[in-house]
């Protein structure tokens, strides 16, 4: 069987992993490492090959197909080490005691936004920046996690738009699920017309719909790839009853 651990070895010390359990998920790995972020590690690996947490571990995230003791024995090293443990796999992983602060099930395609959109909301500097605190905060024992993007587009109905297509993909069993939520808005910094505070009204008024005690954070970017007249809401959703 091919040694898929790449010499497990940094030139410098990181803070963050990303592991694709299996050859499979090397274009996933392969995409993240191109997003060129310092202090991210990520790599494909066999199951048995998981390394130990060390000091200057923050946050690990383990990609997997399937429910490998040795997988979820390496993410319980490190979730009992204070490290910020997220399993994103195929189905829900199972066991007798608590190895994870937070599972999300996606398929393949999926995979690689839900990783980037965390990556992009701890590491992008921002009008309101975000950053691993943020991320900890709301992902921490969480139980279960989701990751929405939308766009919207419209004048100043834009985010508006964006909102109404996060109710229709998040079914209002889920909604009533939500612990914390994070949400980052982008657009490009020429967008027109400008963005004003009118606009982020649609915002605050999703939030008060939500329950009360969910945390709610939120963050706003600029991202000149995007077109000219679109805004993009990525929301981070997390809570213990949002089970896939």
């Amino acid at each position: 069987m091919k040694d898929l651990s790449n010499d497990y070895t940094d030139t410098f010390p990181v803070s963050f992993h990303v592991f694709g359990i299996g050859e499979g998920f090397k274009p996933i790995i392969d995409k993240i490492v191109a997003l060129g972020y310092d202090g991210v590690s990520a790599k494909t690996i066999r199951p048995e090959l998981l390394p130990s947490p060390t000091e200057e571990d923050r946050m690990v995230i383990i990609l997997t197909d399937e429910g490998y003791d040795s997988v979820t024995d390496a993410a319980k090293s490190f979730y009992q080490a204070g490290v910020l443990t997220l399993i994103v796999s195929h189905k829900r992983l199972e066991s007798q005691s608590k190895f994870c602060d937070a599972q999300l099930e996606a398929d393949t395609d999926a995979m690689y936004q839900s990783v980037k959109a965390i990556l992009d909301m701890i590491f992008n500097n921002g009008l309101i920046a975000l950053d691993f605190n943020d991320i900890q905060s709301s992902i921490h024992d969480a139980g279960f996690f989701k990751v929405v993007e939308t766009t919207g587009k419209g004048g100043e109905q834009r985010v508006a738009d964006a909102i109404s297509k996060i109710k229709n993909i998040v079914p209002p069993k889920e909604m009533n699920a939500i612990e914390n939520f994070i949400i980052s808005i982008s657009f490009n910094r020429d967008i027109q017309p400008q963005v004003n505070m009118c606009e982020m009204k649609a915002i605050s008024d999703f939030l008060s719909n939500l329950p009360e005690e969910v945390n709610a954070i939120w963050g706003v970017f600029h991202d000149n790839k995007m077109p000219l007249d679109e805004v993009r809401l990525t929301t981070i959703l997390s809570g213990k009853e949002l089970r896939p």
